[in-house]
């Protein structure tokens, strides 16, 4: 596996925010002395791993890493037991179950329990362990885990569970998380000039944000001066199409064929075992390759092979100077790079290589085009027969009705039959929460806004160029994200580049305001007057595009493209509760029953 990549080299040198990560996690684990074991929900465990190696852990006396379940404990040589769980019902009961039957089968261990929940405690958690007699037992407290950098360039939350929480359950609770870490990322690299947002959940973070700085007072982050000019707040339920379609850059065909989880994907090497590999800018080849179309990563790799055993067979050791022995070397390090992509590549191709992967991509191009929709229905109909992947399955669906204001009548209800009997009956409270979620719909009345917010965005582009693109459509082969292009149109400014009718047709309130002070300093805000601040200037602007509910590797590409643009000014830092695909975003709204295979392995 790779090394982590440089957190400093961007813009706001994020190696700060992994430093106070793991002084939180240090300061949590000695709060207990002695030897002691951590117990980790698995979906804590894989994102822990880019905070603290295991050596860390052992230095601060962790003796044993286990993953949280039900079941009573053995003895393990230690009396100091650590829970490190998100907050969540289903987990609050395995580990009052857990303590009950330790109790039970061992009453003599005299264990010591603590429980730390992220990114806050919660009520109905104490509760269950109130209920189920445990809570005399149990030290609780929080791990306020903020944003983890995944890049340079690249924040999360990992709020897994945010999408399906905010969309299909009405919880605004993840909210909170996100407006104290966005406070705390302006208190570490200060205020940002400008806020602007668009959507319901957007528009409830500026309050918690003007709630949290107005709690800290005079201490709250000072605006301007810092690195961080503007910030964008963009809900996913703004673009759910997005997501539904297949990305089509290099790293994006990765996570859709192989799942990207905490930065890594596990392949087979050649002896046939398996073989996690890093994916970040630490891997210079990867970096290069990263936001390309996947029709232009081929040639690449083949030209860097050829050109560094062409420089091999032709070099003259003696004839050469330090200066390029030492560049020489190099090239032949970044081999094995090179070789490693070769084989990710050929993987991905043989899995985009199958009939129904065309199938997938070009209903999905009819669906964004326009037309075609009886051969599209019919299409996902003849996918479920085949027994075809769920997840692709009901992304296609999705994206039918949403680009249709809702599946028409004629189609929805024997869509969702078939659904239910190609894979079996468990799945109907999904579809009852994707309809919950406005993913999966029954067309009442007119055929909804895409087709006036295509014309609008110019979403669709066409003769893209794969190899040397000239707008950011190429990360879907022809389609641009609507995320990004709201992105694209805000940065030149003030305002949203767009009328106000255009905005309407999008769900949820719009704001733009410039966060500043009073004449006591007292922090407040105000409508953005002036247009310096968010108008085009000779200052590269910093902008922190903050994705409430999930981002897509093709979207982040498609900003990265963006910034790289002369006309843009811009440097763009991705902020998002968790990175998504259409699929995750999909799994993540079915029951842990379901999903309970899909658990991230244990670091």
């Amino acid at each position: 596996m790779s090394a982590l990549p440089d957190y400093n080299e961007g813009p706001l040198s994020l190696g700060q925010l992994r430093e106070e990560a793991r002084r939180l996690l240090i300061e949590l684990l000695d709060s207990r002395r002695g030897k002691k074991v951590l117990i980790l929900d698995p979906r804590v465990s894989g994102f822990l791993g880019l905070l603290a190696e295991v050596s860390l852990l052992k230095e601060h006396g962790i003796e044993q890493l286990l993953h949280l379940s039900s079941e009573p404990l053995g003895d393990l040589g230690v009396r100091n037991v650590i829970y490190l769980v998100r907050a969540s019902i289903n987990n609050a009961q395995h580990i009052a179950q857990q303590i009950k039957e330790t109790n039970r089968t061992r009453p003599g261990a005299g264990l010591e329990y603590a429980v730390y929940f992220l990114p806050r405690r919660t009520i109905a958690c104490e509760r269950i362990f109130e209920e189920e007699g445990v809570y005399g037992d149990i030290v609780a407290g929080e791990f306020p885990l903020g944003f983890i950098p995944f890049d340079y360039d690249l924040l999360s939350l990992e709020q897994g569970s945010a999408f399906r929480e905010l969309v299909a359950e009405g919880d605004r609770s993840s909210l909170y998380g996100v407006a104290r870490a966005l406070t705390r990322l302006q208190a570490l690299y200060g205020g940002a000039a400008v806020l602007k947002g668009k959507g319901t959940m957007a528009a409830a973070v500026r309050l918690l944000l003007v709630r949290m700085r107005q709690e800290l007072g005079r201490e709250a982050p000072v605006v301007g001066g810092g690195p961080i000019d503007e910030i964008i707040l963009l809900d996913r339920e703004v673009d759910a199409v997005t997501p539904m379609c297949t990305q089509l850059t290099y790293e994006g065909l990765v996570d859709e064929t192989m799942q990207i989880k905490n930065g890594s994907v596990s392949i087979d090497n050649p002896s046939g075992a398996r073989q996690k590999i890093a994916l970040n800018s630490a891997d210079k080849v990867f970096r290069d390759l990263r936001d390309l179309s996947f029709a232009a990563v081929g040639p690449q790799l083949g030209q860097r092979a050829k050109s560094i055993q062409s420089d091999y067979k032709t070099s003259k050791a003696a004839e050469r100077s330090l200066s390029e022995l030492k560049e020489f070397a190099a090239q032949l390090k970044a081999l094995p790079n090179i070789q490693r992509h070769i084989g990710l590549a050929e993987a991905v191709n043989r899995a985009i290589a199958a009939p129904a992967f065309r199938t997938r991509v070009s209903v999905e191009q009819s669906l964004l085009d326009g037309h075609g929709l009886d051969a599209s229905a019919e299409s996902i109909e003849e996918m479920m027969c085949n027994e075809e992947d769920l997840f692709v399955v009901l992304r296609l669906m999705c994206l039918l009705s949403l680009t249709n204001g809702g599946v028409p009548k004629k189609y929805f209800d024997a869509l969702r039959k078939e659904v239910l009997h190609s894979y079996g009956h468990e799945y109907m409270l999904l579809l009852s929460k994707l309809q919950d979620a406005g993913l999966l719909v029954k067309q009442e009345g007119g055929k909804g806004n895409y087709a006036a917010l295509k014309r609008a965005f110019r979403l669709l582009v066409d003769d893209v160029d794969d190899k040397t693109p000239t707008d950011i459509a190429y990360v879907f082969s022809g389609y641009a994200p609507l995320s990004v292009r709201m992105v694209e149109a805000a940065v030149k400014g003030p305002g949203w580049g767009v009328g106000e009718d255009v905005l309407r047709l999008l769900p949820g309130p719009t704001f733009e305001v410039e966060q500043t002070t009073d004449d006591k300093g007292l922090p407040i805000e105000k409508p953005v007057q002036d247009r310096k601040l968010t108008g085009i200037s000779k200052k590269r602007r910093v902008i922190v595009v903050v994705f409430i509910g999930g981002v897509t590797f093709a979207e982040i590409a498609a900003l990265r493209f963006l910034e790289s643009r002369p006309e843009t000014n811009c440097t763009f830092v991705t902020a998002t509760t968790k990175l998504i695909n259409g699929t995750s975003l999909l799994e993540s709204i079915v029951d842990d029953s379901i999903t309970a295979a899909n658990s991230v392995a244990v670091i």
